[in-house]
């Protein structure tokens, strides 16, 4: 199978080759903004960033790197896509190569696996699918470029689920890796599923280099189809695929698919036509440093001169292809090769190197085979532990929003007890003020009252001396001269008139109790037996009048004055030494 090359890296996360982003015109702000939008379903300010011009890594990942302590850049949207982009420009600018030191790549793989396992983390509480779909694709295609196929199988899976969960398209570029990647744990038909997905999109897109992505996704199927031993099949792709390498010209894909072409010859017994066609891989293959491939296609062209009775070209090329994997390993092709240089040493009597390298070739070849089995059950593991991962995240975050819509019901609640307390609290204080102020209101009117029930009960009084002096004056005007029958009738009548009648004794009697509030209450509590007569002698004698004006006021006589105090002051029980006045003002 082709390995992916590293000048294709930038493609495997999204970002087309010669479209680095620039740092001149970046706004910390403006970006942070944009990457933190949950309206952005489609990611597109992540792609934006991506696909911005001009060349400039150190600034760029110095913009990232500002741009993540930016004040404005919190929140997990713009965490999680920014770290993504970190981990891209990570992974291309560390510039792996199979033949890397294998220190440098397990740090640069940590490095990466940190920024995507947050971004992944920031993902799931956000129970957004769509950004979840970014993540994981981010991270498959980062772990396939760092070799680490259970990774990358487990979230590209999740990806590419995710994507036809929410009925949008993956970026081709995820399809393409994971097609090669199911490849790899030989998910034969899910293969030619992906890698078909992928070329129908490149078909209508306009992206630069389509031509190799179609061509390569078409390797791709065929060889699903070659390893399924459908042939016919197979050489209908792997045609279609040297057909847009011809259109294309890409440096070392000729030798590739006419070598893949020729092992399905050399498994149908066409010896002769395969042999050319390993030949020219193997050149082509070299020339373009592609080492491993070179070895693999040299071990096959071994394989067929043995077949064919060449024994000493044989064993030429399998030496040849071990000094080639010295300098770009590959364990797969590796056990080919022993397979083959067994094969050649048993052929040429050479019993102790056939041992040796079939049993080199059997303690690789079970080796490699555990490790596929075991990449199947890691996969499915991994997939299990991711999901119990995200369902863990989204359950604590739901308990989370529950908490926080519990604890804003109780704030909701203590607000509304608070306003309805401070309402109450208020209501209260407008009605004692209200009460208080009717209260003022009420006293003054009733102080209003008394001072005209004093007025008018004063004017009443004063009206009735009025009356009883003027009686007085004209009875001694009359008895100083000589009157006649006639007159001293009506003097003796006017004497005897009743001034007081009994609507004036209501109506003196009602001002009297505005003046002295319940001083008739007082005088029955006193003496409960007492007469209308009495209670109204009590009434003119706590106004201090004269027995004359009493007894003009009444009606009667001064003696009978004289009579009703004197009962008034028996009904009292009182001594002859108490002043009956000073005893009823009292009252």
């Amino acid at each position: 199978m082709q390995r992916i090359a590293l000048f294709l890296i930038l493609f495997l996360i999204g970002i087309p080759p010669g479209t680095i982003c620039q740092i001149s015109g970046l706004d910390a702000k403006e970006w942070a903004t944009k990457l933190g939008d949950p309206g952005d379903t489609k990611n597109e300010a992540y792609f934006e960033l991506l696909y911005r011009a001009d060349v400039d890594s150190a600034n760029t990942f110095k913009f990232l790197m500002q741009l993540n302590k930016y004040p404005g850049a919190k929140g997990n949207y713009v965490l999680a896509r920014s770290n993504c982009l970190r981990a891209g420009w990570l992974l291309h600018y560390s510039q792996l190569s199979p033949t890397a030191d294998p220190g440098k790549k397990v740090k640069v793989k940590a490095q990466v696996k940190i920024l995507l396992s947050e971004a992944m983390q920031l993902a799931y509480e956000t129970n957004d699918d769509y950004l979840t779909a970014l993540v994981s694709g981010v991270y498959g295609a980062c772990m396939s470029s760092l070799d680490d196929t259970e990774l990358a199988v487990m979230y590209l899976t999740n990806s590419t689920e995710l994507y036809d969960k929410i009925n949008v398209v993956a970026p081709f570029t995820y399809y393409i890796v994971f097609s090669e990647m199911l490849w790899r744990v030989r998910e034969y038909e899910k293969t030619i599923k992906y890698a078909q997905k992928a070329i129908s999109i490149l078909l209508t897109s306009t992206v630069n280099s389509k031509g190799l992505f179609i061509m390569r996704s078409y390797n791709t199927i065929a060889l699903a189809f070659h390893r399924m031993e459908q042939y016919d099949s197979a050489f209908v792709y792997y045609e279609k695929a040297l057909a847009q390498q011809h259109i294309i010209h890409t440096p070392g894909w000729d030798g590739i698919i006419s070598g893949n072409m020729a092992q399905i010859y050399y498994a149908q017994a066409k010896y002769i036509t395969a042999l050319p066609l390993f030949t020219m891989d193997y050149r082509i293959s070299k020339e373009n440093e592609i080492y491993d491939n070179a070895a693999n296609s040299l071990q096959w062209a071994a394989k067929t001169n043995l077949v064919l009775g060449n024994k000493t070209i044989a064993l030429s090329q399998v030496r040849e292809a071990f000094e080639l994997l010295k300098k770009w390993p590959s364990p797969n092709y590796l056990q080919h090769a022993y397979y083959t240089a067994s094969d050649i040493f048993k052929s040429l009597g050479a019993n102790d190197s056939a041992y040796f390298y079939a049993g080199t070739y059997n303690k690789l070849h079970d080796s490699l085979e555990k490790m596929i089995y075991q990449s199947s059950i890691s996969i499915s593991k991994l997939r299990l532990n991711e999901e119990k991962n995200s369902y863990n995240i989204r359950k604590l975050q739901l308990e989370k929003k529950e908490q926080v819509q519990q604890r804003n019901v109780i704030i909701a609640a203590i607000l509304f007890l608070a306003v309805l307390a401070l309402f109450l609290i208020n209501w209260q204080r407008l009605k004692i003020k209200f009460q208080q102020t009717l209260y003022a209101q009420e006293k003054k009117m009733a102080q209003q009252e008394i001072e005209s029930a004093k007025a008018q009960l004063k004017m009443f009084t004063e009206n009735i001396i009025e009356k009883t002096t003027l009686i007085e004056k004209l009875e001694q005007q009359l008895n100083n001269k000589i009157i006649s029958l006639e007159e001293q009738h009506l003097i003796s009548e006017l004497s005897h008139q009743t001034i007081l009648t009994e609507d004036d004794w209501d109506n003196f009697k009602s001002l009297f109790e505005k003046v002295f509030p319940l001083f008739f209450q007082r005088l029955k509590n006193t003496e409960a037996d007492t007469t209308v007569a009495e209670q109204r002698m009590a009434a003119l004698t706590r106004l201090q009048l004269t027995t004359r004006q009493m007894a003009s006021m009444l009606g009667i006589s001064v003696d009978s004055v004289h009579k009703t105090r004197q009962r008034l002051r028996k009904r009292f029980a009182l001594s002859n030494d108490t002043n009956i006045e000073e005893y009823i003002a009292a009252i």
